[in-house]
């Protein structure tokens, strides 16, 4: 019995450390890579959410810290998009017990797919998909930005994630933010929905506490390392780590759904 629970934590160390480097470069959380591995050790679907809620702030808290320090978050795109993503999560994760999960799962893992692999096929051939800074004029989309950070915000608070993957493209492709602009702001922004959606599981009780804290401190590693290290990447680099990882996560999402 203590043999596996010994590989239980090790399995939950492992998988936080690696996915924390890879959201940490992409500054998507990606808490859809580490869902299956969290259901894996934490079999019950709401307290598995309100788990990898728990190691997203973790995570994306240390890789923000990062991105802030460097200059690397839209301050405006922060506040408009933000707050209501973190409305959004946070009923999300209150009334997670009683919204059905399979379904939600399967068509984010489809909209995953999609977004992944238009951008990556953009980027593959050259379609520009980035562009200069945003400017006023172009901030038009401020009101469509706040509903659409609640909507996401709420579904992603209710099974255990974040939507970052589909704010990232939309900001790159979008509001023409240069790619490490887009991620560090993503993953400011996702700190905080991220502990609002928390915040609700964490009112019904819905975490795990030894797996949230030892692949949540392993995930913050992870990240601390990966935002350090995605600064000094090139634009086209990025780009395309960003839409890899989107679509890595859209199969394990359908995978995860289909086996539910």
């Amino acid at each position: 019995m203590e043999e596996i629970v010994s590989l239980k934590f090790l399995f939950s160390a492992l998988t936080g450390a690696a996915i924390g480097l890879l959201a940490g470069l992409t500054g998507m959380p990606l808490g859809a890579l580490r869902l299956p591995a969290v259901y894996a050790v934490v079999p019950t679907p709401y307290v598995a959410a309100g788990t990898n809620l728990g190691i997203d702030t973790l995570s994306s808290l240390t890789g923000s810290y990062r991105y802030w320090k460097s200059g690397k978050v839209d301050t405006w795109i922060f506040l408009s998009m933000g707050s209501f993503s973190c409305l959004g999560s946070f009923f999300g994760g209150y009334f997670s017990r009683c919204l059905p999960h399979k379904w939600f799962l399967l068509v984010i893992g489809l909209v995953y797919l999609y977004t992944g692999l238009s951008m990556l096929w953009g980027t593959i051939w050259g379609v520009s998909i980035s562009g200069g800074e945003v400017v006023p004029e172009g901030r038009k989309w401020v009101g469509m930005a706040a509903l659409w950070g609640f909507v996401l915000g709420f579904i992603g608070g209710m099974v255990g994630l974040l939507m970052g993957s589909l704010r990232v493209p939309a900001m790159i492709r979008g509001m023409g933010l240069p790619p490490a602009l887009a991620a560090g702001t993503n993953m400011a922004i996702s700190s905080f929905a991220a502990l609002s959606g928390f915040i609700g599981h964490y009112i019904q009780k819905n975490f795990d506490v030894p797996v949230l804290l030892i692949m949540g401190v392993a995930s913050m590693a992870g990240a601390y390392l990966g935002s350090h290290l995605a600064v000094n990447l090139s634009p086209l680099a990025l780009r395309r780590l960003i839409s890899t990882a989107i679509t890595l996560m859209a199969t394990t999402l359908i995978v995860k759904s289909l086996r539910m």
